[in-house]
């Protein structure tokens, strides 16, 4: 009778644990889903009037991206790229157009059809910082399309775990120097090593940490 009830008791507890077991991976399974869906972002965004459509980037955006580097002035390719390039490659296209939704990721505004705007950040898998950068064509300048991309961008990498977006800004560039202090009141910015690099902490839409 003795080992009958010690057996029903490990037994028991056998059973406890595999359903506990069972309990924590539906709850992963969940917690990945979630984070492996991109949360919905609108898909218009107004510029003075003009609507805009917005999205993440696609695969298939290489020529559009090669469109827009094509009508960038001189000025904005050095502020984005750090050096006068001239064109870029295909093999440099395709990897800013390859993303993962997650570690990185990129939104687009489009007017009729071609890129006018991108907001991408960067980061490696499992880290909390992501490096965050904003293209806009010249002739779309000055409207806040950067900023309120930016800020759609930043409500995504919070919802995947990140807390915090770098960027490295020149001295001259600023429009971008601007735009990082408006997404949020506690962003820092220094000087280091001929530019500026500033910090801006994301805010979570909810608690919430990376599977």
């Amino acid at each position: 009778m003795h080992e009958y009830i010690l057996r029903s008791l490990v037994d028991e507890h056998r059973r406890q644990l595999m359903a506990g077991a069972d309990a924590h991976r539906h709850v992963t399974a969940a917690r990945t889903a979630m984070y492996n869906q991109p949360p919905t972002v609108p898909d218009v965004l107004w510029a003075e009037g003009t609507l805009l459509n917005v999205r993440p980037i696609a695969t298939d955006d290489v020529d559009r991206l090669m469109r827009l580097f094509g009508r960038l002035s001189p000025r904005s390719v050095q502020l984005r790229f750090f050096a006068p390039i001239r064109r870029l490659s295909r093999s440099q296209l395709t990897r800013l157009v390859t993303v993962d939704h997650d570690c990185r990721d990129a939104l687009v505004a489009l007017s009729n059809d071609e890129i006018i705007a991108v907001a991408r950040y960067d980061a490696e898998c499992g880290a909390r910082k992501a490096e965050v950068a904003v293209t806009v064509e010249d002739t779309w300048q000055r409207r806040g399309i950067g900023k309120r991309l930016t800020r759609r961008l930043s409500t995504l990498a919070a919802a995947r775990g990140f807390d915090t977006f770098v960027a490295n800004i020149l001295p001259e560039n600023r429009a971008a120097l601007s735009l990082v202090r408006t997404l949020s009141p506690d962003t820092s910015v220094r000087w280091g090593r001929g530019e500026y690099e500033a910090s801006i902490p994301l805010v979570l839409p909810w608690p919430q940490a990376r599977p």
